[in-house]
């Protein structure tokens, strides 16, 4: 608060002042808790929201939160698998390779009779993830904190939250347990069995706690580091640049087709979503074409009487109808006050005729999703509209998802993409409305 407070007064047009308040934000934010960091690492996630130096500020918080000392790691071993690391391990490293807001993961080596494919397997290459000591007290307290900015965001700042907090609370703590993320990896790898390009992390019952999660060591490079590379990459010519360029939208774009594939058939074909998926929870193999996803602590997915009427309402926002969009937020509403329909859909309307209509054709690019899904959102505030907290929910977890491919590929066109995907996994009914 004091360093924007002296930037507001003193710093406006001062690098060197914007410089102070972007760590001051970033360390503040570490330091506040799990909640705080999972917050920041959302926002980080949209650079159609926040300057470009925020935006990298925040993406700190991805992989670099502090970490707890290596004997905690192993007291914590201990503790909860009932062996010490020597009985269990041929190698453990006792420094930390990432550390998150709720854990962090040492690299190890598991002795033969504790492979995770079974004793003397093959499987034994592992990481190990530890979470951080008082985490889970902390993170209850933080959402109170997190919500009343929230709060103070919707009056001063132009953002909007209009579902029930509870909801969103139950998806954060989930992330607490261990054993719930090791549940979803294992949906998650029978979802994609088969699909060579998309890999998740094994995992073995034996060796899962609420605290402590043993899983497969996988190999590749995490996304956003990659992109740096490119970004750093010293050349000492300009064919080099243009190479090293050319190279660059290459896997940006295979990156981006890879990441949109996956997340579409989350959403419409499996009803089942990782709610995390950041440039740090993502690993790509540039020899093997394929990615890994890690951390699917989070997971989303809508009630079974909601999915077909969410794939209707989702065909009819992309594809700009809009009395099919009303009639379905009226049916996702859950307050108790009365809405003017009437004005609703004018509003509605304002919203598609400007992202979707003659005025918009003028436009370079792509149809930016996430602001169309931004403006839906504060139209439903002002109506003093609540949704259905499985909708938020997904609705959440689409934005996520859409600010990854669009960091990828600011000329992805979410909206027209998401069109033939939801018309053959969710059925002729979702694109004809009945």
């Amino acid at each position: 608060m004091c360093a924007s407070t002296l930037l507001v007064i003193f710093g406006k047009e001062s690098p060197s002042w914007r410089e102070i308040w972007l760590h001051q934000m970033l360390e503040c934010t570490q330091r506040a808790g799990a909640a705080f960091q999972k917050f920041g690492q959302w926002l980080s996630m949209r650079p159609d929201m926040f300057p470009p130096d925020v935006i990298l500020a925040l993406s700190k918080l991805r992989a670099d939160a502090p970490a707890h000392p290596g004997a905690v790691s192993r007291q914590k071993l201990k503790q909860h698998l009932g062996k010490d690391v020597d009985e269990l391990f041929d190698e453990f490293q006792e420094e930390p390779v990432a550390s998150g807001s709720v854990g962090q993961v040492h690299r190890a080596r598991l002795r033969a009779e504790h492979a995770l494919d079974g004793p003397g397997g093959q499987l034994r290459e592992v990481a190990v993830k530890i979470q951080h000591p008082g985490v889970i007290d902390s993170a209850f307290m933080d959402l109170n904190i997190v919500w009343q900015i929230v709060a103070f965001s919707e009056k001063f700042l132009h953002m909007t939250m209009p579902f029930d907090r509870s909801d969103f609370d139950a998806v954060i703590q989930a992330q607490m347990d261990f054993t719930r993320e090791a549940f979803n990896l294992q949906r998650f790898a029978k979802n994609f069995k088969g699909e060579t390009r998309i890999r998740f992390p094994k995992v073995s019952s034996r060796l899962v706690t609420p605290e402590v999660l043993v899983e497969t060591w996988e190999n590749g490079e995490i996304i956003s580091n990659i992109m740096e590379d490119f970004d750093n990459a010293k050349v000492a010519c300009k064919d080099a640049v243009t190479a090293i360029a050319e190279k660059k939208k290459e896997v940006q774009g295979r990156l981006s087709n890879i990441l949109y594939d996956m997340s579409m058939k989350m959403m419409v074909r499996d009803n089942f979503v990782h709610g995390d998926l950041h440039g740090g929870n993502i690993l790509y193999s540039m020899h093997g074409d394929h990615v890994t996803v890690l951390d699917a602590g989070i997971a989303t997915s809508l009630d079974k009487r909601t999915f077909a009427p969410f794939g209707r309402f989702l065909y009819a926002l992309c594809s700009g109808q809009t009395d099919t969009v009303v009639d379905y937020l009226q049916r996702f509403n859950e307050s108790n006050m009365v809405v003017n329909t009437l004005q609703l859909k004018t509003d509605i309307q304002d919203t598609m005729d400007k992202y979707m209509g003659p005025f918009r054709l003028k436009q370079d690019g792509p149809l930016n999703a996430a602001d169309m899904f931004g403006e839906v959102m504060f139209t439903l505030q002002r109506h003093g509209m609540l949704l259905k907290g499985d909708v938020a929910s997904t609705l959440f977890t689409i934005s996520i998802s859409e600010g990854l491919v669009r960091q990828l590929d600011p000329s992805f066109d979410v909206a027209h993409q998401a069109l033939p995907y939801i018309a053959r996994y969710m059925g002729a009914a979702a694109a004809t409305g009945s």
